[in-house]
């Protein structure tokens, strides 16, 4: 519990801790006038069985003088209404306490939920190659609400029912000591039993709930996201059968937390039911008379009637917290991993990014890299130059190093051993101002489900989108024309993964995404593989007059693609094997 305590504290500052410092402050004051409503039914039914004590009590007869009272009948009414408009406040009260509850916290889960993809998206590349993404979706739009509802919450509920319970058994030992130590001794050992039997059965479900929750996520995201090959294919039931049975296994676990969530209020019911005959036993045999009888039983009914749901909150909040530990387990982990990879750099000015010309040389020296969990080296003290305004491509068989070189270029991925440099300063020490200053064509595009305008201008404001510089980069990806014919323009909706349009029409939109910024150097990762000769041919042409203007850096198989490139890098399992011009026999 002190672990926990721990890491829930640590995701949140000095600030967002004062604001559940003030829901603690209102929670003891609802626990306050729960207690109250239950103590006043004391004087309450004690006036209505025995009028006499209005005369016997200071306070009772006091009141009574205060106002004048004339008789019995006023003074109940009288005390109705008080009873009355103290449930009333007090309910009042608890909304207003509810409210501030809530809105505080689910605050805080939406600031964690983007705390948290900040995080996914600020960490290296290797990170996302190493981790499912169907994972990274769960911990995001499930793990953390688990932390926030089933944990965070919960436990100022029981922080809250504790007060209430506390309150009342105070009350409840002032007034009839031994009978209610007696009570709370059958309670105490009653519900610490119960709870002893299930809470490793608890705590296993809910790591084998979060377990299959990203099981049955990664098959939705690859059933649907291979819509079209599950229909040619007919293996529409191997991906029902495959999501149905996490989805079952869920489904049970499900009902085992369901069932043990009703449990507890039967057994309560039960146990103080049992608790408050016995107790009545207990004040019999005491020897008090009918009046104190009726009146103290009276209260523990009234005490029964308040504590049995909260008593039943109490075990339900401890079953909730335990069962979504492994949920602030994931979320706490993620937040806090420490990877040397990642440094975040200086945030520069757009005046300073654009204003940033490169002159001379793009240089991989002695650059060696291995993958995470892999023995052989990907790159191998590659050595390659790149002068500035020139046209270089990379060739080779697949797996021959020529991705991984690229993507060491782009920052990507940062080598073991070596460094990429441009013009003589370390791309890693000027990574936000070197990636504002390329453009990446890679051979899938990713399009989403927005207008072309939107998918081009990729991640920017739509106040702030340049449709002029969208339209020049759509002419020189060779689809303005295509764009002008269409009913909406450059304001038509493509779709899902750009679903409503041909497969190079896609590529092409990721071309012009890529110069629609201007970028000074060009990388193309088999960019123009899914477009016929024609369009690839227009494309390079209109690329290739860039050149001088603009660094293009390429990977292709096609001649078309690399015939007019100044240096062809061959490269052979991670090492550079050749440097030439182009000629129709190296590829």
């Amino acid at each position: 519990m002190k672990e926990s305590l721990k890491k829930i504290s640590s995701l949140f500052n000095k600030r967002e801790r004062k604001k559940f410092g003030l829901i603690f402050i209102l929670m003891i004051g609802a626990a306050l006038l729960e207690t109250l409503g239950v103590g006043l039914m004391l004087p309450f039914v004690g006036i209505i069985t025995n009028p006499d004590i209005i005369n016997s009590q200071p306070i009772l007869n006091y009141v009574y003088e205060l106002f004048n009272f004339t008789s019995f009948t006023q003074f109940t009414i009288f005390l109705v209404i008080i009873m009355m408009s103290l449930f009333l406040f007090k309910n009042v009260y608890l909304l207003a306490f509810f409210y501030v509850q809530y809105r505080i916290l689910l605050n805080q889960q939406v600031k964690l939920s983007s705390q948290l993809l900040k995080s996914y998206l600020k960490k290296p590349y290797t990170f996302h190659l190493q981790r499912n993404s169907s994972d990274l979706l769960r911990n995001v739009t499930a793990e953390v609400p688990k932390v926030f509802q089933g944990m965070i919450l919960p436990a100022f509920q029981l922080m809250t029912e504790i007060l209430v319970i506390t309150f009342i058994l105070t009350l409840l030992v002032l007034t009839a000591p031994v009978a209610t130590i007696s009570a709370i001794g059958i309670l105490g050992l009653s519900i610490g039993l119960f709870y002893g039997i299930f809470k490793k059965k608890i705590s296993r479900l809910g790591t084998e709930q979060q377990a299959v929750t990203g099981k049955m996520i990664k098959w939705i995201n690859q059933s649907l996201g291979a819509s079209k090959d599950v229909k040619v294919t007919g293996k529409e039931n191997f991906f029902i059968k495959s999501f149905q049975h996490y989805s079952q296994i869920k489904a049970n676990n499900g009902r085992y937390i369901k069932m043990l969530d009703q449990s507890p209020r039967l057994f309560i019911e039960t146990l103080l039911v049992a608790t408050v005959l016995i107790t009545m036993l207990i004040v019999i045999f005491q020897g008090a008379n009918t009046a104190e009888i009726v009146t103290t039983m009276a209260l523990f009914a009234m005490a029964a009637f308040r504590l049995m749901p909260s008593i039943t909150r109490v075990l339900s909040m401890v079953t909730q917290i335990k069962y979504n530990y492994p949920a602030l387990e994931v979320v706490f982990n993620d937040l806090n991993i420490d990877n040397e990879e990642f440094t975040e750099q200086l945030q520069l000015s757009s005046e300073e990014q654009k204003n940033k010309t490169f002159k001379h040389l793009l240089k991989m020296d002695h650059v060696s890299y291995r993958y995470p969990a892999q023995e052989a080296h990907a790159l191998s003290n590659v050595t390659a130059e790149i002068p500035i305004g020139s046209s270089v491509a990379f060739i080779g068989a697949s797996g021959s190093g020529k991705t991984t070189a690229m993507d060491i270029m782009l920052g990507l991925l940062k080598p073991q051993e070596g460094k990429i440099t441009i013009d003589g300063q370390e791309i890693s020490k000027q990574k936000k101002l070197w990636q504002r200053n390329i453009g990446y064509i890679p051979q899938v595009i990713f399009l989403s489900d927005d207008t072309i305008l939107r998918n081009i201008a990729f991640g920017i404001e739509e106040n702030e989108i340049d449709e002029k510089a969208a339209w020049k980069a759509l002419e020189q990806a060779q689809l303005k024309e295509f764009v002008e014919s269409l009913p909406d323009s450059i304001y038509t909706n493509i779709g899902e993964r750009g679903a409503r349009i041909s497969g190079g029409q896609r590529q092409r939109i990721g071309i012009a995404r890529a110069l629609y910024h201007d970028p000074q150097i060009l990388f193309m990762d088999e960019a123009t593989s899914a477009l016929d000769n024609n369009t690839e041919k227009e494309i390079m042409n209109s690329l290739n007059q860039l050149k001088g203007a603009k660094t293009l850096i390429i990977i292709a198989h096609r001649l078309s693609t690399i015939e007019n490139c100044d240096i062809i890098y061959e490269m052979k399992n991670g090492s550079l094997i050749n440097v030439r011009k182009f000629e129709k026999s190296i590829v």
